[in-house]
């Protein structure tokens, strides 16, 4: 883990320790359960501590980082009825901004939406479940980004954060993948039409059949019986 690639760039420390740790938890090192120590970590980045502190509390924000007694911060686990509900929530406001993009006909957003899944095609052809899983959250980051409601995105952007926990690992089965695409599909042409109901119904089938993914057998876990692991 490296710093180096932030060090021309017009960007607060902070932040950059913030995105380098975000994205090593997402793709699942360390491990969910395991303790961010704020020395090791600024050994590691060679940076101060007062930098890593603050990106992690900025973690904790972002729910993929908790406090424990005794033990500090850690990172986050995802229990898996807390993973029901949380795409229930999903469902409702997702499928609210697919229909609000349909509506709204925002302009360039057809063309980045084809290029999200044009990548995802390619991620499936190769058999990348990371790469699936990174073009699938860039397709929902987009609707929920231009649907024209601020307060709609954040709280899309905050569950999707947490979901990332444990998508990847369900996006590793390439049947989930293959219908995941297709499904996406049907939402980028109900969204072409500007067609709302369908983009809305679309958008929240995708949903609920990725919910019904993680009740199956083989379904992501930590080993501690209800909950799951971190991968994105």
């Amino acid at each position: 883990m490296s710093l180096t690639e932030f060090a021309d760039r017009p960007v607060r420390l902070t932040d950059a320790v913030h995105r380098k740790l975000r994205r090593a938890i997402l793709s699942g090192d360390p491990a969910p359960g395991e303790q961010l120590s704020v020395p090791r970590l600024a050994q590691r980045l060679g940076v101060s501590r007062g930098s890593v502190r603050e990106a992690v509390l900025q973690l904790v924000a972002d729910g993929l980082a908790e406090e424990r007694p005794r033990r500090g911060v850690v990172v986050a686990t995802l229990g898996v009825a807390e993973a029901r509900y949380i795409h229930q929530i999903r469902e409702v406001l997702e499928g609210q901004a697919a229909r609000s993009c349909a509506e709204a006909r925002v302009p360039g957003l057809v063309a980045d939406l084809e290029a999200a899944l044009v990548d995802q095609r390619q991620a499936i052809a190769l058999n990348d479940g990371v790469g699936y899983a990174d073009t699938d959250g860039r397709f929902h980051a987009l609707l929920a980004e231009r649907c024209g409601n601020p307060m709609l995105a954040a709280l899309i952007e905050r569950l999707h954060t947490q979901m990332q926990l444990t998508l990847a690992r369900v996006a590793e089965a390439p049947e989930h993948r293959r219908c995941g695409h297709e499904e996406l599909e049907r939402v980028l042409d109900a969204i072409r039409s500007g067609d709302p109901d369908a983009a809305e119904a679309a958008m929240r089938a995708h949903i609920r059949r990725t919910r019904a993914a993680l009740d199956e057998p083989g379904s992501p876990r930590d080993g501690r019986g209800d909950e799951m692991g971190a991968e994105a």
